[in-house]
């Protein structure tokens, strides 16, 4: 079969870090092409160039604002409005050639908005059915748009043959939102094989946390930045936090650790391939997701994949997961002083005690699983 894959999220060369979500639609693409399906990628055009692989043929849409992230940019600011009329009225064109050129049986857009609008767009033009994958990121905002946002969301799902969410609770929001049925996808990818340990220099006593992600308030940075600066004297000395990831608060961050004096525990980095994060979580303790508002992250079966356990903020469906896999711990509220209660009880524990429940988790989100579930739902 031919697949037209619609998403904002996408790699332009499979080391390209710039979007785990990205990276994910590559992965499920990949999957697809395993099977015997031909696969045409429809991006929005953030990079210059996108590398095609075997199978997967890449087709961005016109894109005016830089290598900005559409979710990223405020939608009542009318100083974006031509960017975002540019874009749509370049993607619904897009849409349609691809459909047409490649036969494509069927769309899956990757995710709600602005993906679900182009689907619903190409739709109507060549009645291709389309299904939906929503992340917690485009629900969350587009319905705080006022009077539009609940409108758009409920066209777009009411026009797709399936919809799907990435987390269980984000299930429930869906149908509260649109009152479709939405059924939940684990969103994953297979991250390669650790080729060797990270070499840190301190006492191999010492407790390494990792935190990967959005340099973004909903992620949380700030948080976990906040909660080391709270730990003890020693137990500060115990830890090590890397930070890895791009967003608007970079420089407010690095501000924050000169200013509380933690760069001798604490660093921020660039963004992360990989390779890299692959050697990094063999290498850690403890992966952090000290997130304000969160569904299921693909770092999270990042982690389990690699055997790592994780410290969460009780955010989503985290908690639940957590605590029904044994695969890390859980702040007991949403605050840095909680973060900072865990991380110390991290500190003390060894990350063999979470080998089975790792497991466990990671059996439950396997990219291969959710592309045979969705093959399986929608085989024509």
């Amino acid at each position: 079969m031919n697949f037209h894959i619609i998403t904002s999220s996408y790699p332009a060369t499979p080391q390209d870090p710039s979007g785990t979500a990205g990276l994910f639609v590559r992965q499920f693409a990949l999957e697809l092409v395993k099977l015997g399906h031909t696969v045409v990628v429809q991006p929005v055009a953030r990079k210059l160039h996108y590398h095609s692989e075997p199978g997967i043929i890449v087709v961005p849409t016109p894109w005016k604002g830089g290598d900005r992230e559409l979710a990223s940019m405020n939608f009542a600011n009318p100083m974006n409005w031509p960017i975002f009329f540019s874009f749509f009225l370049n993607g619904v064109r897009n849409t349609r050639s691809i459909n047409k050129k490649y036969a494509i049986d069927r769309m899956f857009c990757m995710w709600a908005v602005p993906s679900g609008v182009l689907g619903l767009a190409g739709k109507f033009n060549t009645q291709i059915p389309y299904d939906v994958w929503a992340l917690g990121s485009d629900i969350w905002k587009v319905r705080k748009i006022p009077c539009l946002g609940k409108i758009l969301l409920r066209r777009i799902m009411k026009g797709a043959c399936r919809v799907y969410a990435d987390g269980l609770q984000l299930c429930h929001d869906v149908v509260e939102i649109t009152d479709v049925t939405c059924d939940f996808l684990a969103s994953s990818r297979v991250l390669p094989q650790p080729q060797e340990k990270v070499v840190f220099q301190e006492d191999p006593e010492i407790r390494h946390f990792l935190f990967v992600g959005r340099y973004h308030l909903n992620k949380g940075p700030d948080l976990l930045i906040e909660a080391v600066a709270l730990l003890p004297a020693a137990v500060k000395e115990k830890i090590r936090v890397h930070m890895f990831g791009l967003g608007p608060m970079e420089a407010e961050l690095h501000s924050r650790v000169d200013e509380l004096q933690l760069g001798r525990y604490l660093k921020l980095h660039g963004p992360i391939q990989a390779q890299e994060l692959s050697n990094y979580l063999d290498s850690v303790s403890f992966l952090v997701i000290p997130s304000r508002i969160e569904s299921i992250p693909v770092i999270f079966s990042d982690a389990v994949q690699m055997g790592t356990p994780v410290v969460s903020m009780p955010v989503g469906d985290l908690t639940q997961i957590i605590d029904e896999f044994d695969c890390g711990l859980v702040a007991e509220t949403l605050s840095a002083e909680a973060l900072a209660v865990a991380l110390k009880k991290a500190a003390v524990m060894d990350k063999d005690n979470f080998e089975n429940g790792t497991a466990r988790a990671s059996a439950r989100f396997d990219i291969r699983e959710s592309v045979a579930k969705w093959l399986d739902v929608n085989s024509v």
